[in-house]
């Protein structure tokens, strides 16, 4: 099934039917933006026509490309220009896009989602060549068309290409719907003042686009700035490129509609007003853009500390140091796994180290299998491994921890050149009550655990044994 949508998303046909919607739709956009007489103030298709070749590459083939120019071509006829001007303006567009896919394919991944500190400098680079490339094929219809002189005719066009781009683009480039689910699970569990904290950004954003509105004047568009540096510090790189999208056009919007009424702009907003747009989007993308790489090395300098590097379970440290928060924690039942790999020595000296490091990362992988999410699942120390259950009475943690014996008893691991090697594990457990729990320390908990481990193994083992507190 999964297999047959991915066939059909990918399917000639699907691939022009959503390239020509999508370009039809954000050209008869940019068409209503139109100043009387000349190109557009606002112009997104190119921009979203170049993020969807981007961010699904199966769509800038043969396909993809004729549904882009029936989408200008359609669009740009039901608003009644001539052919020859259709078939010019839709040759521009189609070029500073081609050009805009060639080099977003020589950019790494990391780039191309903004994932880097000199990923935003690199997308403006792109930028500047696509929109110059559309520039030149299409400012010819100034003179020709419009009556103006083609030097103006040519920056107008690059400028609006440009800062269209740079508006567009990124929140194209990094959507990513995950952060808001993320934060409503944090929703459910944050204190209001917390709450309050996180939307501080937003509430401050809006209200500079209160009193830039107010106020008006040249300094207008300047006002949302330090806002949207907080926002950039604070929230997922796609929320601060779609707020700084929906401020950008809004103030685009605004100067080309004479909002602030400050001077009267002879093409829309002037370029010198576009440009002071585009400085105001570079700025919190740049800064989100360094602080989500940040982010990223943040994580994986803690993914290194805090767990195991062979088996990827928590470290000793970690492990205690995460299960100790947790008996913090309201009161409530909680149950210690100690694991040992039953004969782990005798399978390192008689197969070697390398198979002995497989069996405990095979080991890890599928106790991780059949632990919930917040369990704490650690290595103590050589085949030895621990596990907090929060949450769980006695009857569950024993059932828990017979099916983690039986899985581990079924694991086969191949070997050269037709053998296979099993495992068993012994599980030794330590429940605690509701009652108890608030007197009970890490150490108390792991030492029970402990001697009911090596009852496990001295009753045999491969087996579980309980000891209730």
């Amino acid at each position: 099934m999964v297999v047959s949508l991915a066939h059909h998303w990918r399917s000639a046909s699907v691939v022009f039917a959503i390239v020509f919607v999508t370009v039809f739709l954000t050209s008869t956009f940019g068409i209503l933006t139109r100043p009387l007489g000349f190109l557009a103030a606002f112009w997104p298709a190119n921009a979203v026509l170049l993020g969807l070749m981007v961010r699904w590459p199966h769509m800038a083939g043969k396909t993809g490309w004729l549904g882009a120019v029936a989408g200008y071509l359609v669009a740009d006829m039901l608003d009644g220009n001539s052919l020859p001007l259709t078939l010019w303006l839709t040759a521009a567009n189609l070029a500073g896009a081609g050009i805009g896919v060639l080099l977003f394919r020589r950019l790494a991944a990391e780039d191309v989602e903004l994932q880097r500190p000199l990923s935003v400098l690199y997308l403006f680079a792109v930028l500047c060549c696509s929109a110059a490339a559309s520039a030149l094929v299409g400012a010819g219809v100034a003179p020709v068309f419009f009556e103006r002189n083609l030097i103006s005719g040519l920056a107008f066009w690059f400028t609006t290409e440009l800062v269209n781009a740079i508006i567009v683009l990124p929140a194209m480039l990094t959507a990513n719907l995950n952060w808001a689910t993320t934060l409503f699970e944090r929703r459910q569990e944050d204190k209001p003042r917390q709450v309050l904290q996180q939307f501080a950004p937003l509430g401050a954003l809006v209200l500079s686009l209160a009193i830039g509105l107010w106020v008006g004047g040249p300094g207008a568009a300047a006002f949302p700035s330090p806002a949207l540096l907080w926002c950039a510090l604070s929230y997922p790189l796609f929320l601060t490129a779609l707020l700084t999208m929906c401020v950008s056009i809004w103030h685009l919007m605004a100067i080309t509609l004479g909002v602030f009424a400050y001077h009267q702009a002879i093409d829309g907003a002037t370029m010198s007003d576009r440009l002071g747009i585009m400085l105001l989007a570079l700025g919190p993308l740049t800064v989100a853009s360094i602080n989500a790489a940040r982010t990223t090395l943040l994580a994986q300098l803690e993914q290194q500390v805090s767990h195991d590097t062979l088996t990827g379970a928590l470290s000793r440290r970690a492990f205690f140091s995460r299960a100790e928060a947790r008996l913090a924690q309201p009161a409530q039942p909680m149950a210690v796994l100690m694991l040992d790999l039953d004969k782990f020595k005798q399978i390192n000296d008689r197969f070697g180290h390398g198979v002995g490091d497989t069996v405990l990362v095979t080991f890890a992988a599928r106790v991780r299998t059949l632990l919930r999410e917040h369990d704490l699942f650690g290595r103590i120390g050589g085949e030895e491994f621990a596990i907090l259950l929060s949450g769980v009475q006695p009857d569950v943690a024993l059932s828990i921890a017979e099916r983690l014996r039986a899985a581990v008893e079924e694991v086969r691991i191949p070997l050269e050149p037709d053998g296979q090697l099993s495992m068993t594990v012994s599980i030794g457990i330590a429940c605690f009550k509701q009652e108890a729990t608030p007197a009970t320390t890490l150490d108390h908990m792991l030492a029970q655990a402990d001697k009911a481990l090596y009852s496990a193994k001295d009753n045999g083992r491969n087996q579980v044994v309980s000891s209730f507190t």
